[in-house]
Order: structure tokens, then C-alpha cells, then sequence
């Protein structure tokens, strides 16, 4: 997929101390499943989970709203935020929408989290002031929103896919492209993967790995890898 600024593809740039390459990439590696996991305390649980896991269809219902975002998910899904030349598997990332929302944009959780990928307000503002620094014009979105997010701005769709999708290839960056970690991170936040040196024990976030990899399973049997 080809980016709105083709010059952002070859140029580095940093924000927040971290670099990110804006790149639009032909096709990025096949998330892996739990399978792949491996360490203590809750992989090995992550580990029975997938070698159990069966493709699970989504609601009819939450397919078909799916459909409505599919030029936002191919989109934000085919940018490189954290490796050159990386980006995200877009059937993980429907995955995980179906799991945590059923592909509605304005739902909020009791803990807060809004939108279609359910993100924490102070979260998707951080990740948005990034964004905004790269200083990259990314299609379907005003740059301006992201320089001043606020928690009704995550409920657009287009806002909140990119911000998740960023979210999820740096979690994917830094835990090995392991999906039971990377999933443990969007749920139960980066620094209790790092505590636990492997999936947070927590039912709910095993909970949503199942979920998540077994709808993994559905969607890329469905679209292809």
C-alpha cells in the first residue's frame, strides 16, 4: 500500500525518544499465534489455550459491522510504526476488534476503555502525541485531533484504528510478535508482561487471548494469512 507521503518511507524520524518508521510495507509477517509462546507463569496456560483453539466465528452482526472499516484496517494496519519494513497482520487486528467491542465505535467500558479497539483515554492521548510528532499525514484522519485527543475522538473510527494499530506493533516490537504477550499488553499494560516475564496471569486477559486467537483463526482462514 502506498503512503500519503512517499517521502516518509525513506526518512527516519523521532518522537518521544522513540523511532518510528512511517513506511508502507507489501505484506508484513503472519502474527503468530499463542503457540509460539514460551516463559513462566501464565504462557504455558497461553500455550494449552492455543494447542485447544479452534477458529471461532464472530457474531454475524459484529462481521458485518467489521466490513464498514475495512479501508481503515487495511490502511493502518499496512503501516510500519515501530520496524522499517514490519507492519501488522490485519486479520490480528480484526481479531482483536471483534473480541473487545464487536466492531462497535462507540461503546466505553466500565474501566473507561472506548471505541472500536477499546482504548484507555490517557493511553490513546499519548500514542496520539506521538503520532502527531512524526509529522506524517496520515489518510482518513485530521492531524490537528491528534495534537489534542480527547476521549469522544476515540469513538471515530478512523482515530481509533490508527491509534491501535500503533499500540499494537510497538507491544508486537517489543514482545517477539508473540501473541499471548502482545495481547497481554493491550490488556493488562506493558509493565505487567514485563513483570510477570511472560503473560499476565489475569483471567480476563487470558480470557481475551482466547478469544482473540481463536477469532485469529476464523478471520485468517476466511481472508488468508
Amino acid at each position: 500500500m502506498t503512503p500519503n507521503n512517499p517521502s516518509l518511507s525513506a526518512r527516519l524520524l523521532v518522537a518521544g525518544g522513540l523511532f518510528f518508521v512511517l513506511a508502507a510495507v507489501e505484506a508484513g509477517p503472519a502474527v503468530p499465534t499463542a503457540r509460539a509462546q514460551h516463559g513462566p507463569h501464565a504462557d504455558e496456560h497461553a500455550r494449552q489455550v492455543a494447542r485447544n483453539a479452534r477458529p471461532e466465528a464472530p457474531a454475524r452482526s459484529t462481521q458485518r459491522r467489521l466490513r464498514r472499516y475495512e479501508s481503515y484496517l487495511q490502511y493502518f494496519s499496512g503501516l510500519a510504526y515501530a520496524r522499517s519494513g514490519i507492519n501488522l497482520n490485519t486479520n490480528f487486528v480484526r481479531a482483536l476488534i471483534a473480541a473487545e467491542s464487536g466492531a462497535r465505535p462507540r461503546v466505553v467500558s466500565s474501566a473507561g476503555a472506548v471505541g472500536l479497539m477499546q482504548i484507555r483515554p490517557e493511553t490513546g492521548r499519548r500514542a496520539a502525541r506521538a503520532l502527531y510528532a512524526t509529522g506524517y499525514d496520515f489518510r482518513f484522519v485530521n492531524r490537528r485531533r491528534l495534537r489534542s485527543l480527547s476521549a469522544d475522538d476515540l469513538k471515530e473510527p478512523a482515530l481509533n484504528i490508527l491509534i491501535g494499530c500503533y499500540l499494537l506493533d510497538h507491544y508486537n516490537a517489543e514482545f517477539g510478535d508473540h501473541l499471548a504477550r502482545t495481547v497481554g499488553a493491550w490488556n493488562a499494560g506493558p509493565d505487567r508482561v514485563r513483570q510477570y516475564r511472560g503473560t499476565p496471569p489475569y483471567e480476563e486477559t487470558l480470557g481475551l487471548i482466547r478469544r482473540v486467537n481463536a477469532f485469529y483463526l476464523f478471520f485468517r482462514r476466511q481472508n488468508g494469512r
